[in-house]
């Protein structure tokens, strides 16, 4: 019965593991995002630590922030810390997600419904 336990346990765990793996979300990282926006992938890189200690916000949600801006290829080269920096500050005052602080940021929405920016991001 010992026996029993230790391959259900050991077959649950390898299923949690495929579908953990298999179902992550693809997204692409800083470096596949960068000419969106006419920067290199270094200088998106050294944003995330500034807009993090600037806002206040986590350097995952700095980094989220910044990602979302550059896929969405919206902001420019001399505007996007800025940019970046206002979504990072939105998300700690108002408890919202990086996607609809960016989205505020490019469109001027708050909300999920208002996503037409980000939908390949």
């Amino acid at each position: 019965m010992k026996h029993v336990f230790s391959i259900v346990a050991l077959v649950l765990t390898l299923l949690f593991m495929v579908i953990f793996f298999t179902g992550k979300v693809h997204s692409e990282y800083l470096p596949g995002v960068a000419p969106r926006v006419g920067l290199q992938p270094g200088e998106l890189d050294a944003m995330v630590p500034r807009i993090s200690s600037q806002s206040g916000a986590s350097i995952v949600t700095a980094r989220r922030v910044i990602y979302l801006l550059a896929c969405s290829g919206m902001p420019t080269s001399s505007t996007m810390e800025e940019q970046a920096l206002q979504a990072a500050q939105i998300t700690q005052r108002q408890s919202v997600s990086a996607r609809e602080a960016a989205t505020y940021v490019l469109e001027g929405k708050l909300g999920d419904r208002a996503h037409s920016s980000l939908k390949d991001c």
